[in-house]
Order: structure tokens, then sequence, then C-alpha cells
């Protein structure tokens, strides 16, 4: 079976909200979510040969590739619904810039957004990995 996995920084309200917004606009419900540090991210990540987790970096599993930084945004949006497929354009951006702005979102993120946490429904719990 081909997994999607987003890894998350569960800590942060950022991360939290991006989650919910997976969860609401996704176009099957397909991914799972898994904050870092948990126990079954670092087994799997090991499993994989995937370098130790940065808490300060999202991680995108997809069809046997972890993609990281803004690589996996991309990615993630390609699971999204029609109307959110033009973030996929960001592509054409040069990486280095996408994650120059990555970088800087990542570092400013806590200040921006406070702690965000809601609890899932029965079938979106399903999808959450510890």
């Amino acid at each position: 079976m081909d997994r999607a996995i987003l890894f998350y920084d569960g800590d942060c309200g950022l991360c939290n909200r991006t989650v919910q917004f997976v969860l609401r606009h996704e176009s099957h419900a397909m991914i799972q979510f898994c904050p870092l540090g948990s126990e079954f991210q670092r087994q799997f990540f090991e499993e994989h040969g995937e370098i130790p987790a940065d808490l300060s970096t999202v991680y995108f599993y997809t069809q046997g590739t972890f993609y990281t930084q803004s690589d996996a945004v991309l990615q993630l949006v390609r699971h999204l619904r029609w109307y959110c497929k033009p973030l996929f354009l960001g592509v054409i951006v040069p990486k280095f810039l996408r994650d120059n702005c990555y970088h800087w979102v990542a570092k400013n993120r806590k200040k921006w957004v406070k702690v965000y946490c809601v609890v899932p429904d029965s079938d979106q719990r399903k999808r959450f990995l510890s």
C-alpha cells in the first residue's frame, strides 16, 4: 500500500492549523498524520533510512519518498482538491528561494500563531499515527 504521511510539529499552532486545512481540503481521505518526536515517527524514519527529524521542518512521505521543507508543501498540495492545485505553480520558483521563504516562516511560526488544538472526529482520529 502506498502511504502518504504528513509529519509535523505537534506543538506548533501553524502546523496544527495546516493539518486541519488538509483534513478539510484533501481530495481523498488518504493522508495520515504523525507528530514529530513520536515513537511511530522515530521508528518509521529509522526503517526508511531517513535522517533524524528536525522539528522546524515538515516532512511528507509519499510513494516511497521523503520530501522536506518547500518540496513537502508542494507535494502535499498535489493531494488537495482542484481549487488548491494552482498553489503547485510554486514549483516554478527556484528551490533556494522557496526554501528561504520556508525557513523564514518556520523561524517565526510560533510567534505568529499561538497553540491551536482541535479534537478530530472518530473518522479523522484513525488517520493520526503516534
